[in-house]
């Protein structure tokens, strides 16, 4: 909740407050002391707070006791921002008569207020067991329960709520929240959308509105979610929050440059919204312009020091400018913040597994399955997680995750694994399923398509480096340890010279692909390189662009050829090199035990580690690595020389 919202709620709630202090109360003693009662409450209910303190102050000095005024003046200290003062009247209040429902209902209030949430929850509830009609009191109950996660009671409140007052905007709106946290997709909706119906325009119609199009971001409705926002600045225009989820909704879109502009006009209209900030910090992220996204984040870190997103943020871009000692202050910073924010302790993991600080890091590296990312991919199986102790009687499933890169690189670990259980059964992508099946140590492989089979355990594939406490020294079958299945022959065309394979893009989908592919186009020279014969070992669309550059004549199109990984497998061993950016196919190689050339961004997947050129994974792997931040010119040029050494070295 911005402040917008909550000056929003804060007037819906001094409002009730202020009928409630009016109700309130023992009988004042005479017609003076009941006009001086009325002047008080009517400069409270003016907004005239200053001279409505006073006023109530009078009638405490000569009633200091009386329920109603004490409940009254702390409607008036809590509306100032007293809040101390506001807690002792009504704690005088009730002190005075121990069942004034309205006392305990505006303690619950100003506790709140004080972030003492616990108590706020008390004297909520005090006061409906005392006044079971008092709706606002059900509202704030249910925001509060929803907030301790207590879903179960805080719909329960909101229905106890809406009973009292059928359609009442506030009641449906919480409702709306409630059901969305309850992933109750639909009941979320209709409420949300018959909130909207009782309020046409204004603030509070926006932020029902904004509320409906947060509930479309979590659905990945992203063109709906757009549309909300559409219709909330519509109705309030100067509503930032309303902006702020539009940015976000044209950014999960790729329109960046809306994205942009939302992100912007929020901030414009709250200076103080950090998230404005920091989501204009992704925006520039995405783009690369690494220092545009260093302002935003340290203009939100000074606007909110303890922002640990945005000191999580800050971190990735100092790791992708190069900066890796000073990410991992940001990271160590940032869960220092927030211990429980996933995010950074996998962030923390990946700087140290790059730095070889293995020990330390693979602790870190098991909190991906909390980050949003890849929380939705965790498997949830009624079986227990094997810890790598001893099951020699146990059926145990490997589940692959993540790429297809990861299931080649650590499906090392099989042979390790099946010494301690009764039988490995792996769970595989189903495009490596014919590779797999010839892996030592591998008893069935299953594709992720098919039905499981029954088992006693499972663990996902890459946790088994940390079970087995793997450091750079003791990296398993850094040889090879894949071969291609027998009885298939995949011919590779004629050539003359250095036969040399080449990749140059990765996954699209991988959120990592902008910094790693570099495109055919960056990597003339190396086709210009004298004696030797081109292969693309390129699969999908960025193999179109041997055409686009007209290079038809300088390297051989094998996609028709590629038609699984065992296929590729059996071209890549009939290669003398394999060029390939950190994609599959590198990977494939370097299981293969192929001599393979693989060309890394400056911010290179972790496993590459920093500042060499071999690998603990590969024996078979050099790494050539770019000196200046997305410059693949340079570093084609580097590594076209060493194919002319290595031509030279073949003759």
């Amino acid at each position: 909740m911005n402040r917008h919202e909550r000056r929003r709620q804060d007037k819906e709630v001094r409002q009730r407050a202020n009928s409630r202090g009016a109700e309130a109360g023992s009988m004042v003693a005479d017609q003076a002391t009941a006009d001086a009662f009325g002047a008080a409450l009517a400069l409270q209910q003016a907004g005239r707070l200053a001279e409505a303190e006073r006023a109530w102050e009078n009638l405490r000095a000569t009633m200091p006791d009386h329920d109603g005024v004490n409940v009254n003046l702390a409607t008036v200290l809590w509306r100032l921002g007293r809040l101390d003062d506001a807690a002792t009247a009504c704690r005088h209040a009730i002190a005075s008569n121990p069942n004034l429902a309205e006392a305990h209902a505006m303690l619950g209030v100003i506790l709140q207020a004080q972030g003492d949430k616990r108590g706020a929850v008390v004297n909520l509830e005090r006061a409906v067991h005392l006044r079971d009609d008092l709706v606002t009191a059900w509202v704030q109950l249910a925001n509060l329960y929803k907030e301790h996660e207590d879903l179960g009671q805080a719909l329960a409140a909101c229905k106890r709520a809406e009973a009292l007052e059928p359609g009442r905007a506030d009641i449906l709106n919480t409702l709306g929240l409630v059901r969305q946290a309850r992933r109750e997709w639909d009941a979320a909706e209709t409420a949300f959308r018959a909130a909207a119906k009782g309020v046409p325009m204004g603030q509070p119609r926006a932020q029902i509105e904004t509320n409906l199009a947060a509930l479309y971001m979590v659905q990945e409705r992203f063109d709906v979610a757009a549309e909300s926002c559409r219709a909330a600045i519509e109705a309030h225009p100067v509503y930032p929050q309303a902006h702020n989820i539009l940015g976000a909704a044209l950014k999960a879109a790729k329109d960046l440059t809306g994205a942009e502009a939302a992100f912007r006009k929020a901030y414009e209209l709250d200076p103080t919204m950090t998230a404005a900030q920091v989501n204009l910090g992704t925006v520039f992220g995405m783009r690369r312009q690494w220092d545009d996204a260093l302002a935003c984040y340290g203009r939100a870190l000074e606007m909110s020091p303890d922002c640990a997103e945005a000191m999580n943020n800050r971190g990735n871009v100092l790791h992708s400018i190069g900066r890796f000692n000073d990410a991992e202050i940001d990271f160590e910073q940032a869960i220092s913040i927030d211990p429980e924010y996933a995010d950074p302790h996998l962030n923390l993991g990946l700087q140290l597994l790059m730095q070889g600080r293995w020990t330390e890091a693979w602790p870190e590296f098991e909190w991906r399955w909390r980050t949003p990312q890849m929380e939705p991919f965790r498997r949830t199986f009624i079986e227990p997680q094997w810890d790598g102790s001893p099951k020699p009687g146990a059926t145990l499933l490997v589940h692959a995750e993540q790429g297809l890169g990861d299931t080649l690189n650590f499906i090392r670990y099989a042979p390790l694994v099946a010494e301690r259980v009764g039988k490995l059964v792996l769970e595989s992508q189903p495009s490596l399923v014919p590779l797999m099946v010839g892996m030592e140590g591998i008893d069935a492989v299953v594709a992720q398509t098919e039905v499981l089979p029954p088992f006693d355990l499972h663990v996902p594939l890459l946790s088994l480096p940390g079970i087995f406490g793997t450091t750079p020294e003791t990296v398993p079958l850094a040889g090879p340890y894949l071969r291609p299945p027998a009885g298939i022959h995949v011919p590779l065309p004629a050539g003359d010279g250095l036969k040399v394979g080449l990749v140059w893009a990765g996954n699209p989908r991988n959120p990592f692909d902008p910094s790693r592919t570099a495109g055919l186009a960056r990597l003339k020279k190396l086709l210009d390189v004298p004696d030797c014969t081109f292969y693309s070992l390129q699969y999908g669309e960025p193999g179109d662009q041997i055409a686009a550059e007209g290079m038809q004549d300088k390297i051989h199109d094998l996609r028709p050829l590629l038609t699984d990984f065992a296929a590729t497998a059996i071209l890549v061993e009939q290669l003398d090199v394999v060029i390939s950016i950190c994609t599959s196919v590198a990977h494939l190689a370097g299981a293969l035990g192929a001599e393979t050339w693989v060309i890394l961004s400056q911010d290179a997947d972790w496993r590459w580690m920093r500042d060499r050129n071999d690998s603990p994974w590969y024996s078979s792997v050099r790494l050539f690595r770019q000196r200046e931040l997305d410059n693949w010119l340079e570093l084609a040029g580097r590594v076209a020389e060493a194919l002319k050494m290595r031509v030279v070295s073949a003759v």
